[in-house]
């Protein structure tokens, strides 16, 4: 079972954003957050979309817990590197591997 108040400091952890700065972007008092986090509230249904919303992920990613084939939550920059590579042509992706490797 996902621990969600757990789950929640380690989508804002890698997305670098904090307890207040997440309240006030989704319009809730810093406590809730807080109490959450601490597992003495659960959200609501409502409040766990609009989490998800402000970290663009679905639901489902929310409560991946990683034994499914569904990805990782990922930071913003390697989710939208994914987004944009995702129509490349197999030729360009290689490109695009073989310049990663390059800079490593």
């Amino acid at each position: 079972m996902i621990n969600i108040g757990k789950k929640l400091i380690h989508i804002r952890k890698i997305n670098n954003i904090s307890a207040n700065k997440l309240a006030i972007s989704i319009g809730v008092d810093p406590s809730t957050i807080n109490k959450i986090e601490k597992g003495t509230a659960k959200p609501s249904i409502d409040l766990l979309i609009k989490i998800c919303k402000f970290f663009s992920i679905t639901l489902s990613e929310f409560f991946n817990d990683g034994t499914n084939s569904e990805p990782a939550i990922l930071n913003p920059q390697l989710k939208e590197l994914l987004h944009n590579a995702k129509d490349l042509t197999p030729e360009q992706l290689e490109l695009l591997s073989k310049f990663i490797k390059s800079i490593k």
